[in-house]
């Protein structure tokens, strides 16, 4: 049985040693094949300071993508300490938004799962990994991959000073997309794997990308995605 995205998480920042491989292999031939992890470079990000505001500290734990991927470039960094220090420095500020009454719990806690997945999805670009096994239906590493993408596009954005509501709007459009999947628990997520998989083995139905996925957006996803994109441009 697989891992449900929960459990996943919490080996974040461990290297399991049955997911090494010498190549990427397919499971089931109709399922598209998923390609090796490749390093992404890194970006140039300012350093984190310690007396700061709590929302402040969250921006400055999204900008830390690009040293997180260098850090486990130069130092073949597979524990990973760095990526844990990020979503501890990270909750911590959430909690506090939490006690202001600036954020609701729910909120703060998708807010914390997609961070978590973002860097653990940069880490795993870039430890010294060939590759491993895919899952025969996986949508974790292209939603945290939205996520990553985005936090460099808004950052850019917010950097230059100049904002295109166009390109407002297809950031929020696909933040809720990412954030309604983060929204969904293990069961529900083991119930659409086993879904797509059903339909594609017995119907031969392809396997949709995760940009054609159907989601719900609920209440909760909707401000999770308002509120990281705020906090990414600076609002």
């Amino acid at each position: 049985m697989s891992l449900t995205r929960r459990d996943f998480m919490k080996l974040f920042g461990v290297t399991v040693a049955s997911t090494l491989l010498t190549r990427c292999s397919r499971i089931v031939p109709e399922v598209p094949a998923q390609t090796c992890y490749e390093p992404i470079a890194p970006t140039d990000l300012p350093p984190t300071l310690s007396s700061i505001p709590a929302r402040e500290r969250l921006r400055l734990g999204w900008l830390r993508f690009g040293e997180l991927s260098q850090k486990t470039i130069a130092e073949e960094n597979a524990d990973n300490a760095l990526g844990q220090q990020m979503t501890a420095d990270h909750r911590a500020a959430l909690d506090e938004l939490v006690a202001s009454g600036e954020i609701s719990v729910s909120v703060a806690d998708l807010v914390q799962e997609s961070y978590e997945a973002a860097v653990y999805h940069v880490w795993r670009l870039n430890v010294p990994i060939t590759c491993y096994e895919p899952m025969i239906v996986d949508y974790a590493p292209s939603s945290a991959d939205v996520l990553v993408k985005q936090s460099e596009v808004l950052t850019q954005i917010a950097a230059q000073g100049t904002i295109d509501p166009a390109t407002l709007a297809s950031a929020q459009s696909a933040l809720e997309h990412d954030l309604a999947f983060y929204d969904l628990n293990d069961e529900e997520v083991e119930a659409l794997y086993d879904r797509l998989l059903r339909e594609s083995q017995v119907g031969g139905q392809r396997v949709p990308s995760f940009e054609e996925l159907e989601l719900e957006l609920t209440p909760e996803a909707k401000d999770a995605a308002h509120f990281i994109l705020d906090l990414l441009t600076g609002k």
